[in-house]
This record gives C-alpha cells, sequence and structure tokens, in this order.
C-alpha cells in the first residue's frame, strides 16, 4: 500500500475512535486529512483522494460526495445508502424489512407518552413528548439504549454492542459491554448486506417482557467502546481502489 494513497475522512480529528483509526492507517503508509463535517470539499480537494469516509454527513456535503461518485473517488459508505438513510423514517421501514420490531408512527401526537422526532438525520435531537415532524410510540422500557453496530471489512462483516444511558432522560453515559442476540446480529447483518453498507449503527430498546426495538439507524455511528477500531481500519483499507 502506497503512500500515494490519500484518504479524506468527514470527522472532526478529536473523534477518539477515528482519530485511532487514523493512526492505525498511517502506520499502514495511508495518508489520512480530516475534514469538518459541514466543509465543502473543492475539485481539487477530490482529485487528491483515494477515498472518502463519510463518518459524518450533513446536506452541505451531498455535492461533494455526488461529484466524487461521478469522478471516480469512491465512498466508505455507498452514497444511495447514504441519501436514502438521511430519512429517519426510510431508515425506520428498512429495519422492519430486515426482521427489526419497531414502534409505531404516526404524524399526529398519540394520545399516551411518545418520542417526537424530525425527518432527517441532522434534525434536532429527538425529545421526549415534544414537538417534531412525526411521533414514535414510546416503549415502555428503562432509560437504556442498546446500540448494536456493524462494520464490513469486505470478508467479514463484525458485529458489536454497548449499553447507554438514554439522552431521552439524561446525558449519553457508557454502561457496559452487552451479549450479542443473535436474532438481533443476523437482521443487522441483512442490512449491511442489502444496502451494500461499510458501517451502520442501530439503536434499540428492551420492553417489559425482554422485547427488542429498533428506533434507529445511523451511518454516521461513532462506534465507541465497541474495539472495532481495527475491523474499521481493515473496512476502509479494502474500500480502496486496486492500484
Amino acid at each position: 500500500m502506497g503512500s500515494d494513497r490519500s484518504i479524506g475522512i468527514l470527522c472532526k480529528r478529536n473523534k477518539p475512535v477515528f482519530s485511532d483509526v487514523a493512526e492505525r492507517l498511517q502506520n499502514a503508509g495511508i495518508q489520512v486529512r480530516f475534514f469538518h463535517p459541514q466543509s465543502t470539499f473543492s475539485p481539487d480537494h477530490i482529485a487528491d483522494l483515494s477515498l472518502i469516509v463519510n463518518k459524518k454527513t450533513l446536506p452541505s456535503a451531498f455535492p461533494t460526495l455526488r461529484h466524487a461518485r461521478r469522478t471516480g473517488t469512491p465512498l466508505w459508505n455507498n452514497i444511495q445508502a447514504t441519501i436514502l438513510f438521511s430519512s429517519r423514517l426510510v431508515g425506520l421501514r428498512a429495519l422492519s424489512e430486515m426482521g427489526f420490531r419497531t414502534p409505531e408512527v404516526t404524524f399526529e401526537k398519540p394520545d399516551g407518552e411518545y418520542v417526537a422526532k424530525g425527518c432527517y438525520i441532522w434534525n434536532d435531537e429527538p425529545e421526549l413528548n415534544g414537538e417534531g415532524d412525526f411521533y414514535q410510540e414510546l416503549i415502555p422500557t428503562e432509560p437504556v439504549d442498546y446500540k448494536y453496530y456493524a462494520v464490513n471489512d469486505g470478508s467479514q462483516i463484525h458485529v458489536a454492542g454497548r449499553r447507554v444511558t438514554s439522552k431521552l432522560y439524561m446525558e449519553k453515559q457508557f454502561l457496559g459491554q452487552i451479549e450479542i442476540q443473535p436474532a438481533l446480529a443476523a437482521s443487522l447483518r441483512a442490512l449491511v448486506e442489502r444496502f451494500d453498507l461499510r458501517g451502520v449503527g442501530v439503536d434499540l430498546v428492551k420492553d417489559d417482557e425482554g422485547q427488542y426495538w429498533a428506533v434507529d439507524v445511523n451511518l454516521a455511528a461513532g462506534y465507541r467502546d465497541t474495539g472495532l477500531e481495527p475491523a474499521l481500519t481493515e473496512s476502509i483499507i479494502e474500500s480502496l481502489p486496486s492500484e
């Protein structure tokens, strides 16, 4: 792998997981440049890159990503999926189609408690009993999220997970690793394969009967406290075009 290979990562430089991944890539002889998620690449920037890792994608980046696709610069997560999963409603439908149990959605406030959400992932954070573009049934549960992550390195889909406090109720804090449920892992791998993803995160909650409900899908996952740094590094290297 030559030093003329350069990867651009749409991510703040101080993000703990991807700063570690960048160091691993550099140790493999690959140049790495970080770009602020709100930055707009010039054509010259794109021409100098062998791959763009669209870790965090905002609307301002879409013209750049489309230009990269037209001019042959590959993206780590493909642009079709990046656009599709920008819509929370599309994401929920995809989760349901892959076998995940998902809460009911309405466009008018339900009688009971609910989670208000914006249509797009860059809208405001979901809010308990607030105002939103649509309303998701609140699943009775402890204030805990179960976060599942998948990374596709080209030969294997790695799955990891963790428990964190729910941001609906308090600041997010890491609670510990989780025992991966085979059925959930199978649905997650099916999602990766169906949409040709390299990396994805799914947020779930567990109800009083022990059933898991998928409430969000995220192509800009952080992967923190998962131990997936080696898999992410290999996935990015495998996404580089052949010399």
